[in-house]
């Protein structure tokens, strides 16, 4: 073992012209348990060419040997050669006790391939050979999950669960996360929560905080979540995806300022999200804030001028204070091909009218009626438009079409000497 002990202690303090002349050393005069280790060692460490040509060494004796077959496979998964990988995971014999292992390895490769009826025939090939292997049944977990096939998953890692484990690959892979995930995924999110938190009692982690907190703000739990997202932002304030929604489990629980606090705290951490402007201006709007609520909007756009949400929000409130050349500003500063939402067209025709540039108006009226020709609010404004402008006859056909929906409204019937 001194030569791979000595390559491996050279790659430790970056001799790499040391680690070559051990690892052909290694090569030349090393046993096969020797290689055989440093083949290992060297996979883990991502010196994938070196490892291959050690496997490939070692196949050149033990040819039909399975563990080689399928080491050698997983390092040619790594480098991209699939065709290679499959080779040799298909040469070993099904009487090898890596047979099991060949078929699980076959399985994550026919899935990176999109071969998923495949994938599945391999995994409960292996399930039928070792029905009670914990990593099977979570191999299977994993397969069904990443299908959206749910309640599959939740049985497949329930049955790891039954044999007493709950954590994998070092403590990295909490099943009771993998439980809640599917759970939440489906929809379950009251079944989900527990698992959760189960998780949460062996390892707390922000990720798992970060699926508590947003499968309770899903289950209207909104104090829990609340807790959750809290927790989570003691743990790392610079989690940014965690404030809009405890800020929107604020709102939800009648808490509106501390809704807005949540958000001006993300920005701290995140000055360039543009969805915390956003959701800034909404709940600075709700609480009548509306200076407030106009400069988080024009932030929003700031970072992205082609920020539609923002501008439409933003519209509403120059409109409410008829601002109308503050809109025009907003407005007329976007690319062309960006002026085609509806909604648009009405904010334009209502601005254009508030500044006497009526034959704008009108060019955005006419944009905007086949998107609204079923509101009455808009043909109500219309109508009253092209009267003012004297077009009584389209004016008319207008009023008439607002009636079907409003026919109580007695002022436009008297405009119509109904």
């Amino acid at each position: 073992m001194e030569n791979a002990e000595n390559m491996l202690h050279a790659l430790e303090h970056e001799d790499m012209a040391a680690a070559k002349k051990y690892f052909d050393l290694a090569i030349q005069n090393g046993s096969d348990e020797e290689q055989f280790f440093l083949a290992e060692q060297l996979f883990s460490l991502g010196f994938l060419d070196e490892a291959e040509d050690l496997y490939e060494l070692l196949l050149a004796n033990y040819k039909d040997e399975g563990a080689l077959l399928v080491r050698a496979a997983e390092v040619a998964l790594e480098k991209d050669d699939i065709d290679t990988a499959q080779d040799y995971l298909e040469s070993v014999n099904k009487q090898d006790e890596a047979y099991v292992e060949s078929l699980l390895v076959l399985a994550d490769l026919y899935q990176m391939q999109g071969l998923f009826e495949v994938t599945e025939q391999k995994l409960l090939e292996a399930k039928k050979l070792v029905p009670n292997e914990a990593i099977i049944d979570f191999a299977l977990g994993e397969y069904y999950l990443s299908q959206g096939r749910f309640l599959l998953a939740v049985q497949y890692y329930q049955t790891v669960l039954d044999t007493g484990v709950s954590e994998l690959a070092q403590g990295t892979i909490s099943i009771y996360e993998r439980i809640a995930e599917a759970y939440s995924a489906s929809g379950a999110f009251e079944e989900a929560l527990p698992f959760y938190e189960k998780a949460l009692q062996e390892h707390e982690s922000v990720d798992t905080l970060f699926g508590l907190g947003l499968t309770a703000f899903q289950a209207k739990e909104y104090v829990q979540a609340i807790h959750a997202f809290t927790h989570l932002k003691e743990h790392d304030p610079a989690y940014t995806t965690l404030y809009p929604y405890l800020s929107k489990s604020y709102q939800e629980n009648g808490e509106p300022e501390k809704a807005l606090e949540a958000l001006k705290e993300g920005l701290k951490y995140d000055e360039f999200n543009k969805e915390l402007f956003f959701e800034g201006g909404k709940v600075a709007d709700r609480l009548g804030k509306l200076e407030e609520a106009e400069e988080f909007y024009r932030q929003a756009i700031v970072l992205d001028e082609e920020y539609v949400m923002a501008i439409l929000e933003l519209n509403k409130l120059l409109l409410a204070k008829e601002d109308f050349e503050g809109l025009l500003e907003v407005v007329e500063a976007l690319p062309d091909e960006l002026v085609t939402d509806s909604q648009i067209f009405w904010d334009l025709s209502v601005a254009y009218s508030g500044t006497e540039q009526y034959n704008k108006a009108k060019e955005n009226f006419e944009k905007a009626y086949p998107h609204f020709e079923n509101n009455p609010t808009f043909l109500r404004e219309y109508g009253l438009f092209l009267r003012e402008e004297g077009d009584i006859q389209n004016a008319n056909a207008v009023f008439t079409r607002y009636l079907e929906f409003i026919p109580e409204d007695s002022e436009i019937r008297n405009l119509l000497d109904f």
